[in-house]
């Protein structure tokens, strides 16, 4: 038992010392949803907050997987995996929280005399609405990125293990997966950790759901996914250039 501790104390030493202004970040993320919670006592707020948590743990479990991977215990590094994958669909579903602005009037039309200069369109004043928009659209670039990071560290392994171009299309099959993940979360509304607890009852309802509507969905999430890693990799090479 001690033993136990001791490598997951170890862990997550290291994870902290290599992540560490993520977590900062999360932490005060977190604070601006809790003083927004009190201010507009929307739920919403809430639900951001667990989002970027489980946005944040595939990162814990690939780098958990690259760790025992670096340590020769192959076997564990793939077992390791299997959560990142069932979690990761969570970096790239904050996207989706957008919606919770559709009710929200951001500009609106009114008359005007005919030849006016003016457009007759008006802007809201209501800095609440704003607000809600930068603190989603602020939680879902986290996600993303942090998601984009275990990605990178998943193609890294993989191509450790295989070769590069096994790496790519394990990206793409990861992509392909994720885009389920985010139409079973957003339409299903299942959680990750129900492929676990409840598998039968999500596969069930999954395949009844399945038309085109889903089909395009799916492909428009996959590549949307692709298209946002390979830009982070290019970023990554530029910055890694120039450092």
């Amino acid at each position: 038992m001690k033993g136990i501790f001791y490598l997951t104390g170890g862990f997550m030493k290291i994870f902290l010392k290599k992540y560490k202004e993520i977590i900062f970040f999360m932490l005060a993320y977190w604070i601006v949803c809790l003083l927004m919670f009190f201010k507009d006592t929307s739920f919403l707020y809430i639900m951001l907050s667990w989002n970027v948590l489980l946005a944040v743990l595939p990162l814990v479990f690939i780098l958990k997987s690259e760790t025992s991977l670096m340590q020769g215990r192959l076997g564990h590094s793939i077992l390791w995996m299997i959560p990142w994958l069932l979690f990761f669909p969570n970096s790239v579903y904050m996207i989706t929280d957008f919606i919770h602005i559709s009710n929200d009037k951001f500009m609106w039309i009114v008359e005007v005399e005919k030849y006016s200069l003016d457009g007759g369109v008006v802007y809201s004043t209501d800095i609440m609405i704003w607000t809600k928009l930068l603190i989603i659209g602020v939680g879902f670039l986290f996600a993303l990125l942090v998601g984009l990071e275990s990605l990178y560290i998943f193609d890294k392994s993989i191509g450790i293990i295989t070769l590069k171009p096994v790496s790519f299309l394990g990206v793409v099959l990861v992509s392909l997966l994720s885009g389920i993940g985010v139409y079973i979360g957003r339409f299903l509304r299942f959680n990750s950790w129900d492929m676990l607890f409840r598998p039968i009852q999500l596969f069930n309802q999954l395949v009844i759901g399945i038309d085109r509507f889903t089909i395009q969905f799916v492909a428009t999430f996959s590549i949307f996914i692709i298209g946002c890693y390979i830009l982070y990799r290019i970023f990554r090479r530029i910055t890694c250039f120039y450092d």
